[in-house]
Order: C-alpha cells, then sequence, then structure tokens
C-alpha cells in the first residue's frame, strides 16, 4: 500500500480522509488546480474524520495534502514522485503554484504532524514524539554504482575528517541520531565527494559543533532535530541543497538541474497523468481515494486545461 492522506479546513475545522493507495502521485493530482481538487475534497470531506492530534499510524503515511480554503494556503508533502526527486522538484513546486494562483503553496517538512502543527494540534499530544530511531535503519550504499537518474541518496559529509559518506534513504533522517551517527560513519565507506542526484544531506562541523541538514521528503517530527545535538547548533536548510555545497566546501558538488527542461517533463508527466488509458472502462484513478473513478475522470478535460495553463503562466514567469 501507498497510504495518503487529505485534510480539507472548512467552518468545523480540520476533516480527514484517508486512502491506501493515494501516495502516489499526489503531487501530479494536485497539480489539476484548486477547482478540480476542491470539488473532489469537498465531497469526501463529508465522509471524513476530524482530524486527530495523535500520531497513530503517522509511520505509514507517505504523502499528504491540508488544503485551508479561508487563508488560501495548499501544505503537503510526499515520499517519492517528482516534487521529491532533485531533477524536477522546483519545476513541480513552480508549476504548482502557477497552477493554484494566489494560493500559498508550502511544502510540509514534518510531514502528516507537519499537517497536525498547521491545523493547530499540540506535537507534544503525540505519544510518538519522543520515540527512539532504529541504528540498524541506517545503511550504506557500499560504493555500488547508481544506475538511476534520482537515487534515493543521503549525502553525508564531514569537517576535519573531510569525509563523504552516501547512506540509502531511510525512515529517518540521519540527523535524528544526533552525535552518535559519528560512531556509526568512523566504520562507513569513505567517498571523498559526491556529484550527483541525492534527496537528503547532512553536514557536520565537529570542530565549531555545528550541524546543517536539508531534504526533499519528509521527517516526522522535524522539529525536535535540534534536541537530538545537546551542545550543537543546528541549521535545518529545507530543501537547499546549496547551502550543504557551500559547506561542505564542494565535497557535495551536486550538477544543477535544468529546470526548463524539467518543467516541460512535469508538464508532460501531469498530463498523461490526467488522461485516461485507452480502453480503460474505469476511467482515470487520480484522487480516486476521494471519489468514484467515473465521477474523477469527468474532471479530466478541465485537469488538463489548467495544467496547461499552469505551464504557459510558469514559461512566461
Amino acid at each position: 500500500m501507498n497510504p495518503a492522506v487529505y485534510v480539507l479546513g472548512g467552518p468545523d475545522g480540520y476533516r480527514a480522509v484517508t486512502d491506501d493507495w493515494g501516495a502516489i502521485g499526489l503531487d501530479l493530482d494536485l497539480l489539476a488546480g484548486p477547482d478540480t481538487v476542491l470539488l473532489l475534497m469537498g465531497r469526501a470531506s463529508a465522509y471524513g474524520q476530524p482530524l486527530s492530534g495523535t500520531g497513530e499510524g503517522d509511520d505509514d503515511v507517505q504523502a499528504g495534502v491540508l488544503v485551508d480554503p479561508e487563508r488560501k494556503v495548499l501544505l503537503f508533502f510526499a515520499l517519492e514522485g517528482l516534487s521529491v526527486e532533485m531533477r524536477t522538484r522546483r519545476a513541480t513546486l513552480a508549476l504548482l503554484r502557477t497552477a493554484w494562483p494566489g494560493w500559498d503553496v508550502r511544502w510540509a517538512y514534518g510531514g502528516r504532524t507537519g499537517l497536525r502543527a498547521y491545523a493547530g494540534l499540540d506535537p507534544a499530544d503525540d505519544p510518538d514524539r519522543d520515540r527512539r530511531v532504529w541504528e540498524s535503519d541506517l545503511s550504506e550504499t557500499d560504493g555500488v554504482a547508481l544506475p538511476y537518474p534520482n537515487p534515493e541518496v543521503t549525502v553525508v559529509t564531514l569537517d576535519g575528517a573531510d569525509r563523504c559518506h552516501l547512506v540509502c534513504s531511510a525512515f529517518d533522517h540521519p540527523v535524528m541520531y544526533g552525535p552518535a551517527v559519528r560512531d556509526w560513519l568512523a566504520a562507513a565507506t569513505d567517498h571523498g565527494a559526491y556529484h550527483e542526484l541525492a534527496v537528503a544531506g547532512l553536514h557536520v562541523d565537529t570542530e565549531r559543533r555545528r550541524v546543517g541538514w536539508w531534504l526533499t521528503s519528509h521527517q516526522i517530527h522535524h522539529d525536535i532535530a535540534a534536541a537530538c545535538w545537546p551542545g550543537w547548533t543546528v541549521e535545518f536548510w529545507e530543501d537547499r541543497w546549496a547551502e550543504h555545497r557551500t559547506a561542505s566546501g564542494g565535497r557535495f558538488d551536486p550538477t544543477e538541474p535544468d529546470d526548463a527542461a524539467a518543467l516541460a517533463d512535469v508538464r508532460d508527466a501531469a498530463l498523461q497523468h490526467w488522461t485516461p488509458v485507452r480502453h480503460d472502462q474505469d476511467g482515470l484513478s487520480c484522487l480516486a481515494g476521494l471519489d468514484q473513478r467515473g465521477p474523477v475522470s469527468r474532471q479530466g478535460p478541465a485537469a488538463r486545461a489548467a495544467i496547461e495553463e499552469a505551464y504557459r503562466s510558469a514559461t512566461r514567469g
């Protein structure tokens, strides 16, 4: 399964609907724009539940969106997809902002915990907030070639030792392990430098006792990362991997994405996503967890028109 949560604000507060398979392509779903998304979310929210303040099920939620029509805020996150991949992330967010004109489009770096925090629920009420990370969850890439165009790699660089390590993308970002992550890395392979794509990074400056970290997906309860490093200064760079490049002295130095090409690729993917497969009697699966596939399919032409207009606006801007 690939669970997702949809949260819609209204006069009676925030109501949530879950979908066991909604995480795949959620960013492409949202590119249909507010008219289509609000229509489908509005229908579904009547059967939803009030947004809970507990962390039950957070580990399994791979994507989510909160729409606040009153404040015109769109807050979302994903575990995979074009909005997470370094090559297409900026383009996807740019296209979303033009597809939702007048809205504040934000990324929820805390995942579902970020959605709850926005809704005014106290993170301290979450019993999962103080859970311990698993050291066995960290693993190396073993120095093997990374053939994928968007490898799920976390780059960790260390000053003083002048080291660069590649960690497989795990449930928790390495920053959540605190200073103990240095002991684990002591026996890991030193790659010297890394110039390819990644989805997250961590830089540790032992002498100055400073840490910087970034990611393109999400980390539940990311706001407690600083508490994992007592006596250290911890800076969260959000998705600004250029900060990591500077801090590491170029040991992490990825090639900057071609945003124009990426923008066209995202548009094409979104148009295909909202185009029914020929001879498929069930219609579109976009946002199907919010409605039956037939009614969703009737929104296809409007969604594709919104995507095309968003692309024209993005390229003009």
